[in-house]
């Protein structure tokens, strides 16, 4: 065997993961993904809804929803994005939330997405629908910049395509940006959508694809992969950092490797010499000895071509040296999923994070007899077939993950277990963070459906749960939640009658009025109101019991600031909430009508000759508001909520309505509907020209 050298050291401080995201097969959040794993759930089925007869894969239920209104999107842009940025954005929220994180909370923060997949850019391209939004809404670096924009990240944004590695690729840029000092935090994602059966057909013309439709990971029956979907979000900080912080630490990332197979038998057929080169370049970077790694998640994608390569290489860096009876465990996600593609190496990372977080490892599916081609005994390694608890005389532990692209880039990452804090603050339901008085559990969403929605999934979190600690919860609501238009608070110093209040507030039915009886005989309060507005629910009292949360209620109702730590007192600590009640609607390119983009040549707005109800019924339109409703005539474009690409909408939309070539400059000449207006009565255009 060539011998392997790497000159490169260690690779500095760990790196934390704090947060989590997830929507997989069969999975639709991060507890869904391990519910599925422990149980060894096959999520492989034929396609459905808009991949009605698709062959066998991975696929995820309404990709065409989106909660397009809580990200300031219009119903128009909405329908022209891909959605794999659809899907980033609200994972993205949920993974900040997951970190204890303020979605609105902003600043230093890096975004690193890996993709390789373009099928809705395909789509548009391939349909008549093109405007002012189709850039923005298709071009792959939109998938990393359409986070920093939204989340208000000023950190290094990028996309990341190395094929199939492309996400743990993206997770060795953030490792190397975090500990550059570029960013104080960093988002890494991976996303993949397979909405067409074109990528079908070109994995099967290469011989990939398994006819079988099931991924046999090192087993005699591997045959191809099954090609799958998703998207995983990570929030990563440095150790040190985290720890200072108090925070929830899934695993850390001791070192990542990139490299690539630079030659072989053709461009696609995977390198011994290079999948151990960087496996042995990782594990030195992390100072850890490969003998002592307990589990890899293996790229594993049942091919009869990749598995023996990559089990070789395994037994070349980590099998040596380990005794018979003690092998390393191995498997592969895609025996659940499928093959991700460029989300393979998140999928694989979130597997193991959860993994090492709850020191379980579940089972991998279809591995009855091991390939004639794998040598499992002597290399040292064994497929991971049944659910097994990790003891705890065999921790710390140290895990791996490989991701392997076809065109030969090799990435690995070396996970470690969380470290044990001795001087960690007491949590939910411990001795020393009781509430002995009231204290404030608040609600925000940015519809009142989604007010409601919140209440609830936590009257659900909470009810028939002994353990939980009004003072977490509170501190929870208060600090690592985004703070919306739709407000809520419910004044509380037990479980059961805050549940009762929520189960109100999510029916509807609760006790308002601004001079209604908003305190029940339980003693709760309940405000719900806007910043700016009155609280619907009693006024604080001037003295009693509560009457501090009480007045922090209401200012929060009210959107003014409150010293959250000086109320739920120093020593809670934020318990989990569950995530934010998204309301999906569905967005898709439609080439008949301009919902999904702009009217075409047959089905634009004819004009009757006078402009105001053209011009009213576009912008209304352009919007995403409601046909028919009312526009200040005399307000700017801008103040009515156009941007610069409704504006160009706009513009284009008018000029096939009219037959006009107008100007690029129409809205700046003109920034008012009525100013517009007149314009077109007049022919005033600025030099227009007719066709």
């Amino acid at each position: 065997m060539t011998e392997l050298t790497d000159t490169t050291g260690t690779s500095g401080e760990p790196v934390a993961v704090v947060g989590m995201a997830c929507r997989f097969p069969g999975a639709d959040d991060l507890q869904g993904f391990w519910r599925l794993l422990r149980r060894g759930g096959d999520a492989i089925g034929p396609g459905t809804g808009l991949r009605e007869g698709r062959r066998p894969g991975g696929y995820l239920r309404d990709v065409e929803l989106f909660d397009a209104e809580l990200f300031g999107i219009s119903p128009h842009e909405a329908a022209l994005m891909d959605p794999q940025q659809r899907l980033l954005l609200e994972l993205c929220w949920h993974a900040l939330e997951d970190a204890r994180i303020p979605p609105t909370a902003g600043g230093a923060t890096g975004v690193f997405v890996g993709s390789c997949s373009d099928d809705y850019a395909l789509m548009s391209r391939m349909s008549s629908v093109v405007d002012a939004y189709s850039m923005t809404g298709t071009a792959r670096t939109f998938l990393a910049n359409r986070l920093s924009y939204f989340f208000g990240f000023t950190g290094p944004s990028a996309v990341v395509d190395t094929g199939q590695s492309s996400s743990l690729a993206a997770l060795d840029q953030a490792l190397g940006s975090l500990r550059r000092g570029e960013c104080t935090t960093a988002v890494v994602a991976g996303v993949q959508l397979n909405l067409t059966a074109t990528g079908d057909r070109l994995i099967e013309e290469l011989g990939a694809m398994s006819p079988t439709g099931r991924c046999h990971t090192f087993d005699r029956s591997a045959d191809g992969i099954v090609r799958g979907e998703g998207a995983g979000v990570l929030v990563l900080k440095p150790l040190e950092a985290a720890l200072a912080a108090g925070d929830r630490v899934y695993c850390t990332v001791l070192a990542a490797a990139v490299n690539n197979d630079g030659g072989g038998a053709s461009l696609t057929t995977p390198t011994q010499t290079a999948q151990q080169s960087v496996l042995a370049q990782a594990y030195r970077r992390a100072a850890v000895d490969p003998a002592e790694v307990a589990y890899v998640e293996l790229h594993g994608t049942g091919t009869k071509a990749g598995d023996p390569v990559e089990a070789r290489a395994l037994g070349g860096v980590l099998g040596r040296g380990r005794p018979a009876d003690r092998p390393l465990l191995v498997g592969s996600v895609k025996t659940n999923i499928g093959h991700l593609e460029g989300a393979a190496g998140i999928a694989g990372l979130i597997k193991t994070a959860a993994s090492l977080f709850h020191r379980e490892l579940p089972p991998t599916l279809n591995h009855r007899r091991p390939n004639p081609d794998i040598d499992l005994d002597g290399l040292r390694l064994r497929v991971s077939t049944r659910r097994r608890a990790w003891r705890p005389e065999e921790g710390p532990l140290v895990c791996g993950v490989s991701s392997f692209g076809l065109g030969g880039t090799n990435a690995h990452a070396v996970l470690g277990e969380a470290p044990r804090r001795e001087d960690a603050l007491p949590g939910p339901g411990e001795p020393g963070a009781t509430a002995d008085e009231p204290v404030p559990v608040l609600l925000s969403g940015h519809t009142d459906a989604a007010l409601r929605a919140q209440a609830a999934r936590l009257a659900d979190r909470l009810d028939g749960r002994d353990d939980v600690n009004l003072r977490d919860l509170g501190l929870a609501s208060a600090t690592t939640r985004a703070a919306l238009p739709v407000r809520a608070a419910v004044v509380a110093s037990a479980r059961t009658a805050l549940v009762a209040r929520l189960r109100e507030l999510a029916d509807g039915t609760h006790r308002d009025g601004t001079h209604g009886d908003g305190t029940r005989d339980d003693g709760t309060t309940v405000l719900v109101g806007r910043p700016g507005a009155e609280p619907q629910g009693r006024p604080a009292p001037e003295d009693g019991p509560g009457t501090a949360a009480t007045a922090a209620a209401a200012a929060f109702v009210l959107g003014k600031p409150v010293d959250w730590l000086a109320v739920y007192g120093p020593r809670a600590r934020p318990a989990d909430l569950p995530p934010y009640a998204f309301q999906r609607r569905p967005y898709w390119l439609d080439t008949t009508t301009a919902a999904g983009g702009p009217a075409s040549e047959d089905t634009a707005p004819q004009w009757s000759g006078d402009p105001l109800d053209l011009v009213l019924d576009l912008t209304v339109e352009i919007l995403g508001r409601a046909p028919g409703a009312d526009l200040d005539l005399d307000a700017t474009f801008t103040d009515l909520g156009l941007d610069s690409r409704m504006a160009v909408a706009l513009r284009t939309s008018v000029a096939r309505a009219t037959g006009r070539v107008l100007p690029t400059t129409l809205l700046f000449d003109h920034p008012t509907p009525a100013a517009l207006i007149e314009a077109l009565r007049s022919d005033d255009t600025k030099g227009h020209e007719f066709r």
